[in-house]
């Protein structure tokens, strides 16, 4: 039984999809940051880097777009100052600006069109050879001129009618992103793409769904007209939700969001593992927990809890949207069926994903290597911003450390131009304390041979200290 709710505030919306309860798909949409994936833009090259081989692309974001020259279409030449049509294909992250493309694609529910293409493609999964072979012949006989189509799996068991009214709309759409790009001085915003709206009812609207719920009157009604265009339509399905309780507490979707920025994810059978994030990679640890496994061999159980534990990874995976590399440590295993069985779970579990992910395999060193298309930024990264005090490590000086620090500072003054009165330290309250605690001061006043006090002020961060002299 599948759910799906969209959550409307002045200035968010959270979209969600529910499976028997358990979310399964997430997408937040901030106006303070919105999500610049799949968007056209005409912009400016500011920038060519040969020795990266790329340009920077002023977009008018206020930070430049990096495009590299392979993802430029065949016969495209690009000079500092001139203009150039791109997609967004990855959003910005800390250290990285976002990445564009010059190979635009426009993205429908059945199809993706890419212009200045002849390529014509078929999702792979498709798995049926016949329906694929007529599907692509049908395709390469009603395509535009100059428009590569990409096959998308919904498109599968669709009526020919339909998908031809789908390749006409969306040939429309980049006649008009054509047309404003010729007018329109860059940098500019030309093509802004789906909004939640548009994606619960072109993506997730179908057969499997049982309702869908919107608690904002004014995004019913656009998601019911948009579901009255579609063949087929399934509008009887659509409810305005205007319920005693919150929607997202009446199906627990926050405390499940909430869930999603623990280190630690609970399984249930009393095994768990924990999610490691590094700049270049993510780093995931199984462990047996609590387990118990009366009476099966390790081999075995080792075995049910990687196999569990596979099928939450890639849940988890999709819905903090974690990109990049990924590397997972299993808990050990000797024979090739079982990681081969372990592999298929992983890649069948990742089906389910909107966004590419590839299960590479098992290293040397026994770690599964994943790698998904990042799009978006890590879900955490839309709630929190790195600690002031720790600028992100998760931890800080010692109270002993920062009073050696103070003790190394006076040490240096005294051997520079000396100390002729008596001092004043200014500390965090807690620091202060563990210096008058431990009886510190008294090693401070042996070595400058002079009176010091300590002051105490709360509005000073960790680790923060000032050295002042009487006057």
């Amino acid at each position: 039984m599948r759910q799906i709710l969209l959550h409307v505030e002045p200035d968010e919306k959270i979209f969600a999809a529910l499976d028997d309860g358990i979310l399964n798909d997430l997408e937040i949409e901030r106006n303070n940051n919105l999500d610049i994936v799949g968007r056209v833009y005409k912009g400016i090259v500011r920038n060519s880097v040969p020795s990266i081989n790329g340009y920077f692309i002023d977009i008018g974001i206020g930070r430049n777009a990096f495009l590299r020259k392979r993802d430029l279409p065949a016969d495209t030449n690009i000079t500092e100052g001139s203009t150039v049509l791109v997609q967004v294909e990855k959003d910005s992250t800390e250290t990285k600006s976002p990445l564009v493309t010059g190979k635009i694609g426009i993205q429908g529910k059945y199809f993706v069109m890419l212009v200045n293409s002849s390529y014509v493609g078929v999702s792979k999964k498709i798995v049926d050879t016949k329906r694929r072979s007529s599907l692509r012949s049908w395709v390469k006989s009603v395509r535009p001129d100059g428009k590569g189509i990409i096959i998308r799996t919904a498109a599968a068991n669709v009526e020919e009618d339909v998908l031809k009214e789908e390749i006409e709309y969306l040939d429309h759409i980049f006649n008009i992103i054509s047309k404003r790009s010729k007018v329109e001085r860059g940098p500019v915003l030309l093509y802004r793409g789906s909004d939640l709206i548009v994606k619960g009812i072109r993506d997730y609207m179908n057969d499997d769904v049982e309702s869908f719920f919107i608690d904002d009157e004014e995004s019913f009604d656009r998601a019911s007209e948009l579901e009255k265009k579609k063949p087929n339509s399934l509008e009887d399905r659509l409810h305005y939700y205007h319920g005693p309780e919150l929607l997202l507490e009446k199906f627990h979707v926050e405390e499940q969001i909430e869930q999603l920025f623990d280190r630690k994810v609970e399984l249930k059978s009393g095994a768990y593992f924990v999610i490691d994030y590094t700049e270049a990679l993510t780093v995931i640890d199984i462990n047996s927990g609590s387990f118990k496994g009366n009476g099966i061999p390790h081999s075995e159980s080792a075995f049910l809890i990687n196999k569990e534990a596979a099928v939450e990874i890639a849940r988890q995976i999709k819905l903090r949207e974690i990109g990049g590399i990924i590397l997972v440590d299993f808990i050990d295993m000797n024979k090739k069926s079982q990681k081969d069985e372990l592999l298929d779970t992983l890649k069948q579990a990742f089906q389910k994903d909107h966004n590419k992910a590839v299960v590479c395999g098992i290293t040397s060193l026994g770690l599964v290597e994943i790698t998904r298309k990042r799009t978006n930024q890590r879900l955490w990264q839309n709630y929190f911003d790195a600690c002031p005090v720790c600028h992100g490590t998760g931890i800080v000086l010692s109270p002993e450390s920062i009073a050696r620090s103070i003790y190394h500072d006076l040490q240096k003054r005294k051997s520079g131009t000396g100390i002729k009165t008596g001092i004043t330290i200014v500390c965090n309250k807690e620091v202060a304390d563990f210096i008058s605690i431990k009886d510190n001061i008294t090693n401070f006043e042996t070595l400058v041979n002079k009176p010091v006090k300590l002051e105490a002020d709360d509005s000073l961060k960790w680790g923060v200290y000032s050295i002042l002299s009487e006057r």
